[in-house]
């Protein structure tokens, strides 16, 4: 531990996936328990990599199953105290593209219909009209370094994360 910070400050991380389809339209999720639509994902549990947690929630959520092994960008939230909430940071990971049969099978998994209200694909145009404006300046940040392949490996403990092994 570092001897200049006396106590190290809670702070939760998320993972998110961007998923495009065909059309290069985004997967958002409606949720019962926030305004707006958002990317599909959640948070890291104590002692589990980025990629399996982004993973994990992703199958959670969506049904979807990847194997999560880059990242878009890193989002810095600050602490909410009206809600409890500690800072944290959210790695917005690169689900790639959905196949067809994927998008058109996709429904809401059975554990997750108390939380999700719904799974949409929304244009990238389109996502200021249906997502708060943090989320939809993550979102067309993430699809430009998508775009551009400005995709960062995750790493755990200097290795790629798709790398199984242990720490």
């Amino acid at each position: 531990m570092h001897t200049d910070i006396p106590q190290q400050p809670a702070r939760r991380i998320g993972a998110l996936v961007l998923i495009r389809d065909g059309e290069k339209r985004v997967l958002l999720e409606e949720t019962t328990y926030r305004e707006g639509k958002q990317l599909p994902g959640g948070g890291v549990h104590k002692g589990e990599q980025v990629a399996d947690a982004a993973a994990r929630e992703l199958a959670e959520e969506t049904g979807l199953r990847r194997t999560i092994s880059f990242h878009l960008g890193v989002d810095q939230i600050p602490a909410n105290p009206a809600t409890g909430a500690v800072e944290g940071f959210n790695f917005i990971c690169d689900g790639g593209f959905a196949s067809h049969a994927e998008v058109t099978g996709l429904s809401i998994p059975v554990g997750a219909a108390k939380e999700i209200r719904a799974l949409v694909w929304i244009h990238p145009d389109e996502v200021d009209d249906h997502a708060e404006p943090y989320m939809a300046a993550r979102i067309r940040i993430a699809i430009a370094h998508a775009d551009c392949g400005l995709r960062q490996p995750l790493l755990y403990i200097g290795q790629p994360a798709d790398r199984r092994h242990g720490a």
